[in-house]
């Protein structure tokens, strides 16, 4: 039998914080507490399975196959974040792969469980209609943003939007705490690595950028932000 998974504490953010408790209680009461190591394929693009996610610690990458055959980026997860939900719900094969970018510890619930807990708590199904929503609205609004920019202004967005969602204060700007390769930044701005890559010298010729073996701190987020289309970053869902 299945024993209830305890969280050491609630995340913030997502699905999650908006839940009250009892429907949280449920979810744990079907779920299993599961830990990914860093680096690992949570879900892979392509293939057939029956349950969902919920991330309480660590972050995840969701990657897709382009049609130039290397691995997009398309979001990043957080702490109360769900993955899985869309195959859960309808039998389709995984769309995306999620790959863990830290070490990961979810509430592991299968589709049986986790429809189980929706028909006792319809609620939960209006909360996840509004983040599938809301996914869908910032792919869309991504793609008019970024339709007329360059690989460098989407690329600004990227950094921006990243400086302010994961930034920390460190002696030289502001660090972004978030383990991002360069082939994880062409995902993200629909650029190529070599766009990726002249973009970064530049930034850090103009002093707005400092690098390293992925490192990245925005010197100043406001500066950089005007490279940014329309002067606005490009929030990721």
């Amino acid at each position: 039998m299945t024993q209830p998974a305890a969280a050491p504490h609630d995340p913030p953010g997502r699905l999650w914080e908006l839940l009250d408790d009892g429907q949280r209680k449920a979810l744990r009461a079907g779920a299993e507490l599961r830990r990914y190591p860093a680096g690992t394929v949570i879900i892979r693009e392509g293939d057939r399975s029956d349950w969902v996610l919920i991330l309480m610690t660590g972050r995840v990458k969701i990657t897709s196959v382009s049609t130039g055959g290397y691995d997009a980026v398309l979001a990043v997860r957080d702490p109360g974040d769900i993955i899985g939900e869309m195959a859960s719900m309808d039998g389709s094969l995984r769309s995306a792969t999620a790959i863990a970018v830290e070490p990961v510890t979810g509430l592991w619930l299968s589709s049986r469980a986790f429809n189980a807990v929706l028909s006792e708590h319809p609620a939960i199904s209006v909360v996840l209609l509004r983040i599938i929503t809301s996914r869908l609205r910032y792919a869309n609004s991504r793609r008019t943003e970024f339709g007329d920019s360059t690989a460098a202004e989407r690329i600004a967005a990227i950094l921006v939007d990243l400086a302010e969602r994961y930034g920390v204060p460190a002696a030289d700007g502001t660090l972004i705490a978030l383990r991002i390769s360069q082939r994880d930044l062409a995902g993200l701005a629909s650029a190529s690595r070599e766009a990726v890559a002249r973009t970064l010298r530049t930034l850090r010729a103009d002093g707005l950028l400092s690098t390293g073996r992925q490192r990245l701190v925005v010197r100043s987020v406001d500066d950089l932000r005007q490279l940014a289309p329309d002067d606005r970053s490009a929030a990721m869902a």
